[in-house]
C-alpha cells in the first residue's frame, strides 16, 4: 500500500524532499525514511542529501551521474564514493576543476578526505594539484604529462607561494602540511620528508611556518588532542 503511494507521489514530481513528503503523507522523518528503503531510493549528493528520487527513475550516465534540475544523483550513492570512483577509472586522474564540471559542484574537502584516507593520490602536474588511482597511478601520471598544461595553469605556476606568514601561504600547500601531522610526521624533518615522498612542493620554510603557527610537535598541540 505504502509503496503506490510513493509511486503515485514521486510520478507527479520525481524529485521531493522530506518536508515535501511528510505534507503529501502526514508521516514523520523517520517513518518515511524506513518506506523510502523498503521501496528503494537516491538521495542528492549535492544540497546536502535533500533530494529524494525513486531507485528506478534515474537514468545515469556514463559517469554514473543523473542531474534533474538542480538535484544531483550518483549511482555510487555517496558523493566520497563517486569521486573516488571518477579518479580512480580515469585515463589521466582529475584535477578538481575538472572535477567540478563533471560533478556540479565543487568537492574541494572530498579529495582532501580521500587523499587523507588513502583512497586517492595527490600529486603536483604542471603547476596544479592534481588526483590520481592508488593502483593505476603510474599509467595516469603517464597520460596526465603528455597533456597540455591549461594556460592559465602555466600563469599560475610562475608565481612562487607567498610564505611570510601563514594566512598569506598558498592554502594547498598548508592542507599537505596538516595531513603530514595528522599521519604522524610531527617534527619538521619528518614532515618534509614524507612530504618530498608524496610529491608536495612544500619546502622547509612551509613547513615551519604552519608548525609554529599550531605549535605541532608540542604537548599541547591542536593537531594532537
Amino acid at each position: 500500500m505504502q509503496t503506490r503511494l510513493y509511486e503515485e507521489l514521486f510520478r507527479e514530481n520525481v524529485v521531493m524532499t522530506i518536508e515535501h513528503l511528510k505534507l503529501a503523507t502526514g508521516r514523520p522523518r523517520e517513518s518515511i525514511l524506513r518506506d523510502l528503503r523498503s521501496v528503494g531510493y537516491y538521495s542528492s549528493y549535492n544540497a546536502r542529501g535533500k533530494f529524494y528520487v525513486l531507485e528506478n527513475t534515474p537514468e545515469f550516465d556514463d559517469h554514473g551521474l543523473w542531474k534533474y534540475r538542480g538535484a544531483y544523483f550518483s549511482i555510487r550513492r555517496t558523493l566520497l564514493d563517486t569521486a573516488a570512483h571518477l579518479v580512480n577509472v580515469s585515463n589521466a586522474g582529475w584535477a578538481h576543476d575538472e572535477l567540478k564540471q563533471i560533478l556540479g559542484i565543487g568537492i574541494q574537502n572530498t579529495l582532501y578526505q580521500l587523499a587523507a584516507a588513502g583512497r586517492i593520490e595527490r600529486r603536483q602536474v604542471g603547476g596544479r594539484y592534481v588526483y590520481f588511482g592508488t593502483e593505476n597511478i603510474d599509467d595516469q601520471l603517464e597520460e596526465r604529462s603528455a597533456m597540455p598544461a591549461p594556460p592559465s595553469v602555466v600563469r599560475k605556476a610562475a608565481k612562487a607561494p607567498d610564505v611570510k606568514g601563514y594566512p598569506d601561504m598558498d592554502p594547498p600547500l598548508v592542507i599537505d602540511i596538516l595531513v603530514a601531522a595528522l599521519r604522524g610526521y610531527n617534527t619538521d624533518s619528518a614532515a618534509l620528508s614524507y612530504l618530498a615522498r608524496s610529491g608536495s612542493l612544500a619546502t622547509a620554510q612551509h613547513v615551519m611556518t604552519v608548525f609554529r603557527h599550531y605549535d605541532i610537535g608540542k604537548k599541547n598541540s591542536p593537531i594532537q588532542k
